[in-house]
């Protein structure tokens, strides 16, 4: 068969339909496209086509006018050159790499800049970068490297673990990804602190009732005060709360992402339970922990007043193990992002918009006293002092 390879690509606005737009034109003429690489980056669409015009009803020249037309007609900038394949060895050694950690720059240049110095070829990368977070997939060819797997495999994650990003690899089947989990451990308050302290202005709390005062407190003396303040704080109240917070869209985003690229997507905050089950619930997690805030199921409100011992603290290491034997994958498939040891002006990763408003018309309304609006703005996490 005489194959007449043609390569097209471009660019413009993303819209509902550019797909078909495109590729109708092209199969009426009988154009065979034999591959296409397609994505949207912030709004914006890209595609790439090869075309074989070995058995097209008309002559390149006419399909040039009809790539134009396309482009007037889409307003994608399209652009057509012929296109000779490069011959690529048999021999090709497949290995998925992922990179997870905090945003900042220079961490494509360091990754790339260390698999060119191993002669490995990136066939394919996909980056997402949103609220702080950094997620890169890299499909690489290592067959051409001089050191063996396993050598690659610490080479690249000594080199990434220097700028803090953790990295996995996956070397079998690297088309149907393994369980990755990723688990966000956020010890600080999901409440900025602007609005944090126009709440606390506007209710007259001050701002040593919210925080830890003394570092060396335990969390789990913070919280078994916390939840004092909250004795008899009805059910519903909570869930009035809970229902006003917003998700940014950002962290849509980047949880949407995260779950088209098979992660499992898990919480643990130093704020209740009540909070981190209605975020597991919202966000759509697969896991979520928090400190046990106690409900009288009779008279649905909160239980308070604790006896000593009652309230138990985060078994973090725990949770991990149990996440790790639950859903049967090895501790190197696991990325834990947290606040505490990296400098996070906000929580990393989930961003949550509180509703003022709300509570301080159910205060208004003395649904809320003082004592249990502390109470509250200390149940999302301990704020930081």
């Amino acid at each position: 068969m005489n194959r007449m390879l043609y390569i097209i690509y471009g660019i413009g606005a993303d819209s509902v339909g550019l797909v078909g737009g495109i590729t109708s034109p092209i199969a009426a003429v009988r154009g065979n496209i034999v591959d296409m690489r397609q994505d949207v980056l912030h709004g914006l669409f890209t595609i790439y086509l090869v075309v074989d015009l070995g058995e097209a009803t008309v002559p390149v020249k006419e399909f040039r006018a009809i790539v134009d037309r396309i482009s007037a007609e889409t307003g994608v900038k399209l652009s057509i050159e012929r296109y000779t394949p490069t011959p690529r060895g048999v021999e090709k050694k497949n290995m998925l790499v992922t990179l997870v950690g905090k945003d900042k720059s220079g961490i494509i240049a360091t990754i790339t800049e260390k698999l060119g110095a191993y002669n490995i070829n990136i066939e394919i990368s996909e980056v997402v970068a949103r609220e702080d977070i950094f997620l890169m997939d890299l499909l690489c060819d290592v067959s051409s490297s001089a050191l063996p797997t396993e050598n690659l495999k610490t080479a690249i994650r000594e080199a990434m673990q220097a700028i803090r990003i953790s990295t996995m690899f996956q070397t079998e089947d690297v088309f149907n990804k393994k369980k990755k989990i990723i688990l966000f451990d956020v010890a600080g308050s999901f409440m900025d602190a602007l609005t944090m302290r126009e709440i606390m202005i506007q209710a007259g709390i001050q701002r040593q009732s919210v925080s830890i005062g003394d570092p060396e407190e335990p969390e789990l003396a913070f919280m078994h005060a916390t939840a004092s303040l909250l004795e008899g704080l009805p059910q519903t109240v909570i869930d009035a709360v809970m229902d006003s917070i917003e998700i940014s869209k950002g962290t849509h985003e980047l949880l949407q992402t995260l779950k088209i690229m098979g992660y499992k997507i898990g919480l643990i905050s130093n704020g209740f339970d009540a909070f981190t089950g209605a975020m597991k619930t919202r966000l759509g997690l697969d896991f979520a922990f928090g400190f046990e805030l106690p409900m009288d199921d009779d008279a649905q409100a909160v239980i308070g007043d604790l006896p000593a011992g009652l309230m138990k603290p985060l078994d973090r290491p725990g949770i991990i193990a149990k996440i790790l034997k639950q859903e049967r994958v090895d501790q190197e498939d696991i990325t834990v992002i947290s606040d505490r040891d990296i400098d996070c002006a906000t929580t990393p990763g989930i961003r949550l918009v509180f509703n003022m408003k709300v509570m301080l018309d159910l205060m208004n309304q003395h649904a809320l006293s003082r004592d249990s609006l502390t109470g509250l703005l200390r149940s999302f996490g301990i704020p930081k002092g």
